[in-house]
C-alpha cells in the first residue's frame, strides 16, 4: 500500500491511503501529527488508564476496566468507565467531558458516578417468622400453620432439596434424629428476598405442571397451590408487617400475585348416617365406647374434632337438650361465630347421660391432659381419633379427612330438613357460602313428574279439545 502526502501552502498535510482514499492522520506545518478535539472520542483514547491496587498478598492487581481523569473549572476527578473495551471507553469519556461542559460537575457526577446502591441486608426467613410470632399478635397456631406454607414455597424456590435423593428428602420429617432440625436450619437461613413476585408466580406454575394433564390431579394441585399462597401471603398483610420494626423486610413478594380461584370443593356424600350409627351401635358402643362417643359428637352434633376433644361436661345442658360451644380455659373457638348452641334430640341426650354416669373426668371424652401451649394440632384423645379414622375407613369412607366428613354429613342432614341457614348455625360458620359450597350435599330427591307413557290419556285429552 502506497501512502503519499499532499500539502497546500498554509494548510495541514493529510496522510491519505491511495487505495481507499481515507484519511488516516493529520500533520501540521511542522510535520507533527495534530491532536483531535476534546469533543472527539479519538482524543480520549490516549487519556484512558487502567488503575491498580496492592492486593492482600502484596502483589499489584490491575483493574480491567478503563478509567479517565477529568480536569474542568479548576477541579479534577476520576471516572470509572465500566468497560474493558478501549473504543467504548473513549466514547464514554467523551460523553462525560461534554456533560461537564454543559451541566457542570454535580450533575455529571450524579449521572456517571452515582452513589453505590447498598442492598439492604434483609432478614432471613427464620428471623421473619420469629418476629411475626413475637410482635404480630396472631395466634401461635395460626402463625405455625402459615409458616409451614411459607417454608414450603421458600424451600422450592431456593432449591433447598435440589440433587437430593428421595430418601434424603424424607429426612425433613425426622423429628427424632435431627433431620427436621437440619432442614429447618437450611430454609430459615434463606434471605427473605429469595421470594419475589416473579419467583412466586414461577413456583405456582411449576407446582401445577407437576400435576400433569390429569384433570382430577390438576384441580387438586390448583387448590393446594391456592392454599399455600393464601396462607403465606397472610403473613405479609399490612396489619402484620406494620408492627415488625425489628427486622428489615423486602418488598412484599406477593404483591401483584393473583390467586386463581379453583372453585369450591363441594362435599359429595357417600355416607348413610343411619347405617353408620347402626354399625357403631353393634360394633363400638360396648367394645370401644370412646370411639362410639367420638363418632356421636361429630355426626350427631356436628362438632369439629377440636371442639369434641376439649368438650367439658359442664357445656352439656341435659335439661334443655343443648351443647354450648364456648371459650373455656382449655379451648379457643375458631371464630366468634363458632360459639353456638347445638340442639340435641331426647335420644341423643340419653346417650350422653349414659356416658356421664361412668365418667371420672371433667371432659366428655377420655384422654390425656390438655396442652394449651401447643402450637400444633395437639389432641387429648389422639388414640380415640386414630381408632375412629381406621374404623370409618373399614366402612367404606374414603375421604382423606374421614372424621371431618361426619361433620359435613351432619350439616347436610340439617340443610335437607331445615334449610341452609339452619345448617350454617348448626356448624358455626361465619359465611353461609362456606356451608353451601363445602358442607351441604343434597339429601332428598328433587324430580319432575310428567305423564310419560300415558298415550291413551293423551288421545282422550286431544278428543275433548
Amino acid at each position: 500500500m502506497r501512502v503519499r502526502l499532499r500539502e497546500k501552502k498554509g494548510h495541514m498535510k493529510t496522510t491519505e491511503d491511495s487505495k481507499n482514499r481515507t484519511a488516516t492522520g493529520q500533520t501540521n506545518r511542522t510535520g507533527r501529527p495534530s491532536r483531535a478535539a476534546k469533543t472527539h472520542q479519538d482524543y480520549w483514547k490516549a487519556k484512558l488508564k487502567r488503575r491498580s491496587y496492592l492486593g492482600r498478598d502484596g502483589k499489584t492487581v490491575e483493574i480491567p476496566e478503563w478509567q479517565v481523569r477529568m480536569f474542568h473549572l479548576n477541579r479534577e476527578g476520576w471516572f470509572n468507565l465500566a468497560t474493558a473495551n478501549h473504543a467504548a471507553a473513549a466514547v464514554k469519556a467523551r460523553d462525560i467531558y461534554l456533560s461537564l461542559v454543559s451541566v457542570g460537575w454535580d450533575a455529571t457526577e450524579a449521572k456517571y458516578k452515582p452513589d453505590p446502591i447498598i442492598k439492604a441486608d434483609v432478614c432471613t426467613v427464620g428471623e421473619f417468622i420469629a418476629a411475626v410470632v413475637h410482635d404480630s399478635g396472631l395466634k401461635p397456631m395460626t402463625v405455625r400453620r402459615y409458616a409451614v406454607k411459607l417454608r414450603k414455597i421458600v424451600a422450592d424456590v431456593a432449591k433447598v432439596e435440589a440433587g437430593m435423593k428421595a430418601k434424603a428428602r424424607k429426612m425433613k420429617y425426622d423429628y427424632v434424629n435431627g433431620g427436621r432440625t437440619a432442614w429447618l436450619a437450611k430454609v430459615d437461613g434463606q434471605k427473605l428476598d429469595v421470594l419475589t413476585p416473579d419467583s412466586v408466580n414461577g413456583w405456582r406454575n411449576q407446582y401445577l405442571t407437576k400435576a400433569g394433564t390429569d384433570p382430577v390431579a390438576r384441580k387438586s394441585a390448583e387448590r393446594s397451590a391456592a392454599s399455600y399462597l393464601r396462607c403465606a401471603r397472610a403473613l405479609f398483610a399490612p396489619d402484620v408487617v406494620s408492627v415488625l420494626k425489628k427486622v428489615k423486610l423486602p418488598a412484599n413478594p406477593f404483591a401483584g400475585v393473583k390467586l386463581k380461584d379453583p372453585g369450591p370443593q363441594r362435599y359429595r356424600s357417600d355416607i348413610s348416617a343411619e347405617l353408620l350409627l347402626i354399625s357403631a351401635e353393634r360394633e363400638l358402643r360396648d367394645k370401644r365406647p370412646q370411639l362410639y362417643l367420638g363418632l356421636f359428637l361429630c355426626l350427631w352434633a356436628g362438632l369439629r374434632r377440636k371442639e369434641a376433644d376439649l368438650l367439658l361436661w359442664e357445656q352439656v345442658d341435659f335439661k334443655r337438650g343443648l351443647i354450648h360451644i364456648r371459650r373455656t380455659v382449655y379451648f379457643e373457638p375458631k371464630t366468634e361465630e363458632s360459639q353456638r348452641d347445638i340442639d340435641l334430640a331426647p335420644a341423643a341426650i340419653d346417650v350422653l347421660r349414659s356416658f356421664k354416669k361412668g365418667s371420672k373426668t371433667e371432659f366428655v371424652l377420655e384422654g390425656s391432659d390438655p396442652n394449651t401451649n401447643a402450637t400444633y394440632d395437639f389432641y387429648r384423645c389422639d388414640r380415640t381419633w386414630c381408632g375412629l379414622h381406621a374404623w370409618l375407613r373399614s366402612k367404606g369412607i374414603r375421604q382423606r379427612k374421614a372424621i371431618h366428613s361426619l361433620r359435613k354429613e351432619s350439616g347436610s342432614l340439617i340443610a335437607s330438613t331445615f334449610g341452609i341457614e339452619a345448617a350454617r348455625q348448626h356448624l358455626g360458620h361465619r359465611d353461609i357460602r362456606t356451608t353451601s359450597a363445602h358442607y351441604a350435599d343434597k339429601k332428598k330427591r328433587v324430580e319432575i313428574s310428567l305423564p310419560i307413557g300415558q298415550a291413551g290419556q293423551l288421545r282422550a285429552m286431544e278428543g275433548n279439545a
